[in-house]
């Protein structure tokens, strides 16, 4: 019942925020946009795409080093698995689903390496708040809508960076805390509540070391502005007259508007601040919403496409994966 309403939830929110993007254009207007637009520069922004999935992929090779010594090209078939499932599933199921299937192949810690998944994504979420206030202040924030999402991302990821540091500081406080959570699980995970508090907190403490904080930060920053040029890439095919620092504002604005749960990837968040970045450098409606759908189309269909690949060549099941995520919600076997 809980995981059918916060589905429908999400499907809600997406409706809502796509009635937001199609308001104030006309369909046929849009239909035009996608008309005229040059999909053949669609071929370097991917191959641009796929080089900052595969920046990811070291830098979260190195947030692994405290659960296992594990290359990038090793890592990027189960990132790219994480991408699908977040793509197809909801609440971002994905990030289990990676640990899951990671795990379970190559005889690591779920655990430890759900750890080092979400301290992927808290330093994806700061990367994006510098970005967003970067670029918004050097071409201006001409929505108040955009005001807002800086003000309330950048409080939610300073808290957050501030919470998790304080708590994994002292090791022994962080494991502490962490088993007193633990009691909340299901009771086949008792007898593990100590291995698993080890291994997630061994693995977030990883960015502790000064050279690893500094490598991950700046790895994270190449990443994001390396998609931005894929962006701008495919905005030389409709002819979009806006400086790259738009694009950047638009990726952090975008990225950080799916953080609220909805249906299919963040389908209409996305679409809606894409089109709100924009419009406000000057970019007329349909062609800011016709640039929208295809640059989230372009992001979402090949990582999924090649994600169900990949997970048939393992020999794995979408239904096993959608169980996993059922299965596992609020946590990882170890």
């Amino acid at each position: 019942m809980h995981r059918s309403l916060r589905f429908w939830a999400g499907v809600a929110i997406s409706a809502v925020f796509i009635g937001l993007f199609l308001r104030a254009t006309h369909p046929r207007e849009l239909a035009d946009a996608l008309e005229q637009a040059e999909y053949w520069w669609l071929l370097p922004a991917g191959a641009v795409l796929f080089v900052a999935i595969s920046i990811r992929c070291v830098r979260w090779s190195i947030l692994m080093r405290p659960v296992a010594r594990m290359s990038p090209v090793r890592l990027f078939p189960y990132a790219i698995i994480g991408y699908m499932a977040n793509n197809l599933l909801p609440a971002r199921a994905g990030e289990v689903v990676r640990a899951y299937i990671l795990g379970e192949r190559e005889h690591v810690s779920r655990m430890g390496t759900f750890g080092t998944i979400a301290v992927e994504r808290l330093f994806d979420g700061c990367a994006l708040v510098l970005m967003l206030l970067v670029a918004g202040s050097w071409v201006g924030f001409e929505d108040g809508k955009l005001k807002a999402i800086a003000v309330v991302s950048a409080a939610v990821f300073t808290a957050a960076l501030a919470g998790f540091y304080v708590l994994t500081l002292n090791e022994a406080r962080a494991k502490k805390v962490i088993h007193r959570v633990l009691r909340f699980l299901p009771e086949r995970f008792e007898s593990k509540a100590e291995d698993m508090a080890n291994s997630l907190v061994g693995s977030m403490r990883s960015v502790h070391d000064p050279r690893s904080f500094v490598a991950v930060a700046f790895l994270s920053a190449l990443a994001w502005t390396v998609e931005g040029a894929a962006y701008a890439i495919i905005g030389r095919g409709f002819h979009m007259d806006v400086d790259f620092p738009h694009y950047l504002l638009l990726l952090s604005a975008a990225n950080l508007a799916i953080i609220i749960p909805t249906f299919f990837g963040g389908t209409g968040p996305f679409e809606w601040a894409a089109k709100l970045v924009l419009v406000g450098g000057g970019v007329a409606e349909a062609t800011a919403g016709a640039f929208a759908i295809v640059s989230h189309a372009f992001v979402l269909i090949p990582t999924t496409i090649l994600g169900l690949l990949i997970l048939w060549s393992f020999g794995v099941s979408f239904r096993r994966i959608t169980g996993v995520s059922r299965k596992e919600e609020g946590t990882v076997a170890p």
